[in-house]
C-alpha cells in the first residue's frame, strides 16, 4: 500500500489522468514532480481540430477538441455559441443573440478558465453597413483573420468575411462596432465574393472568387488594392474550383485551389491544386510538391506546420481539409484522398454547418 499520494504507482496514475477533463489534466500535473511525469502525454505544440458541433440544445458548451498527436478527443467548456470560426489558435464565438466573444480554448483549460474573454461588438454593429436590421448576421460570417495573437500583442486587428457578397468588416481594441471596408466605385467588383484573407508580412491579403490576389489596408489612404490578377495559364484551374485558400507556408504566399465534384447528390473532394505566389515579381508558380510542410484549410484561418522526423502523426506535403460535405487529407505526391471516415456527409446540409469542424493552429 502506497504511503502517501505520491507513492501511488505510476501506471495507475496514468491510468487516471486518462480520465479527466483537460483542465483537471492541468491540474493533476501540477500536483508534484510524480503525477506530472507519469500523466499521459499531450502535445500542444500540435494542429488539434475542433469537432463539429451537432448539438443545437445545449445552453452551456462542451465543445470537444481532438489532438492529433494522441488522437485523444477532450472535451472543454466555451461560452454558449450559435456559431464558432478560428484563427491563430483563438475562437471566435458568434452566439444566439448575434454577441461575439474570443478566447483560446486551449489556455483557457490550462488555467482552468481563469484566462479573460475578449468580447467583442454585436455583429449586427456594423459602422457603413446598410444590411437590414432582421439579417442573421451570424449565419453571414464565414471567416475570421487575426493579424496577430491577442496573447502575444496588444495591437491586433480582427477581420471578418461576409457571405455571399464577400464584404470585409474589422474591429481594433477600443472601437465600439465593426468597421466596413469601402470602395470608392461601389460598382466596382472586385470585393465580390472574397474567399479567403491571411495577414501576411504585415498586412492582409486576401483573394476572390476570381482568383485577384488583393491587399486591404483599414488605415491607408486606398483601403483595397488588387495586387496581382490570375495569369491567363492558370484560368481555367481557378474557374472550376469551388474553393481558394491563402495560406503562408515558410515565407512562402500560398494559393490553394479546392476542387470538389457534384454527383448522385453527394458532394466531394475530388483534388487541389498549390501555386506560390510572389507578389515582388508578379509571378505565379505551380508547385507539384510542399516539401516537409503541411497545410491545413477549410473553414478555419488557413496555416502550414513543418513536418519533422518526429511528428509521425501528420504527414509532409499533405494537404489537410475540412468541407461543408467531407473532410480529409490530400496527399500532393500521388493526388490520393484520404477521407476521415467518422466525418458527417450528409449534403442536405451537414448538421454541423452552424459550428464546423475547425482546425486550431498550435499557439501555446
Amino acid at each position: 500500500m502506497a504511503a502517501s499520494w505520491a507513492d501511488l504507482p505510476p501506471e495507475l496514475l496514468e491510468l487516471c489522468s486518462r480520465q479527466l477533463l483537460l483542465e483537471d489534466w492541468f491540474a493533476f500535473r501540477s500536483v508534484c514532480s510524480t503525477w506530472r511525469a507519469a500523466a499521459f502525454k499531450e502535445r500542444f505544440d500540435f494542429p488539434w481540430l475542433m469537432l463539429a458541433d451537432e448539438d443545437k440544445s445545449a445552453e452551456s458548451r462542451w465543445a470537444e477538441f481532438r489532438c492529433l498527436f494522441t488522437l485523444r478527443i477532450h472535451r472543454v467548456l466555451l461560452p454558449e455559441a450559435k456559431s464558432c470560426l478560428s484563427s491563430r489558435g483563438w475562437i471566435l464565438t458568434i452566439g444566439k443573440d448575434s454577441e461575439m466573444h474570443m478566447l483560446n480554448p486551449l489556455s483557457r483549460a490550462a488555467t482552468r478558465y481563469r484566462d479573460d474573454i475578449i468580447v467583442l461588438p454585436s455583429v449586427n454593429k456594423i459602422s457603413g453597413s446598410d444590411y437590414d436590421e432582421g439579417s442573421d448576421y451570424d449565419e453571414l460570417v464565414v471567416k475570421f483573420i487575426l493579424s496577430a495573437s491577442p496573447a502575444s500583442s496588444p495591437n491586433y486587428t480582427v477581420m471578418v468575411i461576409y457571405w455571399p457578397s464577400g464584404p470585409l468588416c474589422y474591429w481594433k481594441p477600443g472601437n465600439e462596432e465593426w468597421k466596413l471596408l469601402t470602395l470608392p466605385d461601389p460598382l466596382d467588383p472586385v470585393l465580390e465574393n472574397v474567399l479567403d484573407v491571411i495577414h501576411y508580412q504585415g498586412q492582409f491579403i486576401g483573394v476572390n472568387s476570381f482568383g485577384s490576389i488583393l491587399r486591404f489596408d483599414p488605415d491607408g489612404p486606398d483601403p483595397i488594392e488588387v495586387l496581382l490578377e490570375r495569369p491567363q495559364e492558370f484560368r481555367d484551374l481557378i474557374k472550376f474550383c469551388v474553393d481558394l485558400y491563402l495560406v503562408e507556408s515558410a515565407g512562402r504566399l500560398l494559393l490553394v485551389s479546392h476542387f470538389r465534384l457534384l454527383e448522385d447528390s453527394k458532394d466531394y473532394t475530388t483534388g487541389f491544386k498549390v501555386f506560390a505566389v510572389d507578389l515582388d515579381t508578379r509571378q505565379w508558380t505551380e508547385l507539384e510538391s510542399i516539401g516537409n510542410a503541411c497545410l491545413f484549410v477549410g473553414f478555419n484561418s488557413s496555416f502550414s506546420v513543418h513536418v519533422d522526423e518526429n511528428q509521425h502523426s501528420i504527414k509532409p506535403n499533405c494537404i489537410y481539409f475540412t468541407g461543408c460535405c467531407d473532410m480529409g487529407t490530400y496527399y500532393m505526391e500521388d493526388g490520393r484522398i484520404e477521407f476521415d471516415k467518422k466525418a458527417d456527409y450528409n449534403p442536405h446540409p451537414p448538421l454541423w454547418i452552424d459550428s464546423p469542424p475547425l482546425w486550431i493552429e498550435p499557439s501555446f
